[in-house]
């Protein structure tokens, strides 16, 4: 008699599976139990290590994403092929990172491939035992509830969501089934959350410190020439008017606009985003450009302790001496937001010798400003500056502040007095950014600085007047004025300070020319920036794995659950045999790349 054989399956193996153990007779279930008693700690063995490894592997993965790749310094070099060692490390190419990242994500694919089919197997084993309708003989192979175990083995769901989908009175109603559903569920959308953190990652092209090189950085400008500070302070005859110090404070109004002149480095406020606001002009040098590190270098800065509006009961002297050094009176400039700061009690010693520096000084104290608001004109019997709002500083007419109208009969300039406290000197950076080839701002926080007493700390002081007139008529740093009157103010005598300085240092130190400090090169790298929701969400997902499994292996599944036929069993290890052989074929590729390298 001849038998035609039917093909073999895994969904029909595993229908059959129930048929078969439903005949056989209770003494030889109990034979076959006896014997598989000897293993019977395999399935859950299997099924736990699987759940306990995909959880470490999910939050090793996250880890290592949110704490090395982030900030992760790649190389952006276009003709690199392959990974370089830069210094003693090995710095990875974008790609590379990418390829770790796609690798990792291969491993947890295995892992979640192994448990979904274990789990599904384990899960229709399960309902199909503990239900009341259970498969009776072998002639329902072809029945529905065979139907059902096909699409269960097939797509690792629940049978209820086989199409056509069930009416809701067939939905599961015991806790168990609910649970089956919800773990099968979860291990279904695991399939499509790796773009996640695929997608975590970005990478933006910045010049950053070099680790394996330095430079030297000059400490003064090479033209640098002692012998023309006698002919700064010389002021007889012709040179009365001061005729040979304005080249100076030109200079130094034109270094404050290379040194604030980008909006990119600045604030809507005005203040640096890049620094504590003390930045230094040095020499050009093609090695060192932006985001390069200058060490130990003396530079000068200036903190704002505080500024005072005057009131108009305040008991205060508007009258000054002649407050500029080339005779060029800054009253005679309307220019709203024209500001001053001098102190009438120091004026400028033109006696000093032209043999030696000026004595070292650190400046710590207050001084007074002035502030032109706005030039108005005389209307008959209107007081002058009582109303003038509109202004560039917004709506000034309702404050208490003292106001001085100066002019003639026909127009006036308003004016605000204050004091403002400071303290003014140089300090050593033990760090500096590179803002530009030529601009360099300390890192260290301002309330931290140490400041350090140098002898054109006080010459600096006494030039605000004239380098702050000419910074405030230029307007080339573009200080915000709006509602911003009191960092208005600041900003401006800072710029001023650190310009006149910069000026005097590197025009008359000339005994500093040998000196150098010690630079790190800036170098272009592509930085990793990663989405910390992203890759968190992707963690938090994969964990409802382990969380589902943890539910199923104590609360629902037994051991002859876990127990799969051969036929699956081969099914997942030929699935999982070709995802690690993908997994090794990219790994391969970025391991051989550099030795290919080698012999081209």
């Amino acid at each position: 008699m001849t038998t035609e054989l039917e093909p073999k399956t895994p969904a029909t193996a595993a229908a059959k599976s129930f048929t078969v153990d439903e005949k056989r007779s209770a003494q030889q279930q109990e034979g076959i139990n006896t014997t598989k008693s000897k293993s019977n700690w395999r399935p859950r063995l299997n099924a736990w290590s699987i759940l306990i490894l995909h959880a470490g592997v999910s939050i090793a993965i996250a880890l290592a994403i949110a704490l090395a790749v982030n900030k992760y310094e790649a190389l952006d070099d276009d003709g690199a092929t392959h990974a370089a060692h830069v210094g003693g490390r090995l710095i990875l190419r974008v790609g590379d990172v990418t390829t770790l990242i796609s690798t990792a994500l291969v491993i947890v694919k295995v892992l979640v491939s192994s448990w979904t089919t274990l789990t599904a197997w384990a899960c229709m084993h399960h309902l199909y035992t503990t239900q009341s309708s259970s498969v009776t003989g072998p002639e329902t192979v072809e029945s529905e509830q065979d139907k059902e175990t096909a699409f269960m083995i097939k797509w690792k769901l629940p049978p209820w969501l086989k199409p056509p989908f069930t009416t809701p009175e067939n939905l599961p109603k015991k806790s168990d089934t609910w649970l089956v559903t919800i773990a099968l569920l979860v291990c279904a959308v695991q399939v499509f959350i790796a773009p996640l953190l695929t997608g975590a990652v970005n990478w933006t092209s910045m010049i950053v410190p070099s680790r394996a090189e330095t430079a030297r950085a000059a400490a003064v400008d090479p033209r640098a020439l002692w012998s023309s500070w006698g002919w700064y302070r010389y002021n007889v005859g012709g040179y009365a008017d001061g005729l040979s110090r304005k080249p100076y404070i030109r200079s130094a109004a034109g270094q404050a606009s290379m040194a604030w002149g980008d909006v990119n480095t600045i604030s809507k406020n005005g203040t640096s985003l890049t620094g504590n606001g003390c930045r230094h002009m040095v020499v050009n040098n093609e090695a060192l450009g932006l985001n390069s590190t200058l060490l130990d270098a003396v530079m000068p800065c200036l903190k704002v302790n505080s500024i005072r509006w005057y009131l108009p009961t305040d008991d205060f002297s508007t009258s000054s001496p002649n407050l500029s050094l080339v005779d060029d009176d800054p009253t005679y400039y309307y220019k709203d937001g024209l500001t001053v700061v001098y102190d009438k009690g120091l004026p400028w010693n033109d006696s000093q010798s032209a043999d030696t520096k000026p004595a070292a000084t650190v400046h710590t104290g207050p001084m007074t400003f002035w502030t032109m608001i706005k030039r108005v004109s005389v209307n008959g019997s209107i007081t002058p500056c009582a109303h003038i709002d509109p202004t560039i500083f917004g709506s000034v007419d309702d404050l208490e502040r003292y106001k001085l109208a100066w002019g003639d009969q026909y127009n006036k300039n308003c004016y605000w007095y204050g004091q403002i406290d400071f303290t003014a000197g140089v300090t050593r950076s033990k760090q500096s950014r590179y803002l530009s080839s030529r601009v360099v701002e300390d890192q260290t926080p301002l309330d931290e600085v140490v400041f350090e007493a140098n002898p054109w700390v006080q010459e600096s002081i006494w030039l605000l007047p004239d380098i702050m007139t000419m910074i405030a008529v230029m307007n080339s740093t573009r200080l915000p004025t709006y509602d911003n009157a009191d960092g208005y103010v600041e900003l401006l005598l800072r710029q001023a300070y650190l310009a006149a300085w910069d000026t005097l240092h590197d025009s008359f130190d000339e005994d500093e020319k040998g000196l150098t400090y010690t630079a790190i090169p800036g170098i272009s790298r592509q930085l990793a920036a990663v989405s910390f929701p992203r890759v968190f969400a992707w963690l938090a997902i994969s964990l409802l794995m382990t969380i589902s499994g943890f539910s199923l292996l104590v609360a629902v599944l037994k051991l002859d659950d876990l127990t799969e036929p051969e036929e699956l069993r081969e099914e997942g290890r030929e699935e999982r045999r070709n995802e690690a052989l993908g997994w090794l074929t990219e790994l391969s590729a970025m391991f051989t790349a550099p030795l290919k390298k080698c012999f081209e």
